[in-house]
């Protein structure tokens, strides 16, 4: 098991423990996990069988190639590009990025991929940016924030540099 679901099960432990010690009623708490696990359950379900066909159907020598270490500082634009593209949450985002990573792709182009879908997230924006607040607001957020994916995958190659940080091991 990974070290995020020990982490989240001593979390767990010591919420439990604050709700013993005192003393209320889990019956609230009991209802809202129960929504909860009403509501995301059959989503992480569908998300995740889609994950594994993007997974199945991603040309993994072109991911190789073109975010690979042999395209040099090339990688980080296209690997921002795609995050762009991504109009998924975090499970098939991530998923995604597993796949690059065992096809080939650069941490550094990881790290802008990852930074690119979390901070341009398309459907994020056609949902709830643009019809809340707007055109006017989307084009200033974007246009401040433009620069950190390709950022990101700047400074990480130059930290891989000064420092061996290793790359990214999926469990895929």
């Amino acid at each position: 098991m990974s070290v995020g679901f020990w982490v989240l099960f001593v979390l767990f432990l010591v919420l439990l423990a604050l709700a013993i010690r005192r003393q209320e009623d889990p019956g609230p708490v009991l209802k809202r996990v129960l929504e909860q696990g009403a509501k995301l359950v059959p989503r992480m379900i569908c998300a995740l069988v889609a994950a594994g066909f993007v997974a199945e159907l991603l040309p993994k020598q072109a991911i190789s190639q073109f975010m690979g270490a042999d395209a040099g500082l090339w990688a980080i634009p296209v690997a921002a590009g795609a995050g762009l593209l991504i109009p998924a949450g975090p499970v098939i985002a991530f998923a995604i990025a597993a796949v690059f990573a065992s096809a080939g792709a650069s941490t550094p182009a990881l790290i802008a991929f990852v930074t690119s879908w979390s901070i341009f997230a398309t459907h994020r924006i056609l949902i709830y940016e643009v019809p809340m607040l707007g055109g006017s607001f989307l084009r200033l957020r974007l246009l401040s924030v433009l620069v950190i994916p390709f950022m990101a995958g700047i400074i990480a190659t130059l930290v891989g540099f000064i420092t061996q940080f290793g790359t990214a091991i999926p469990n895929i």
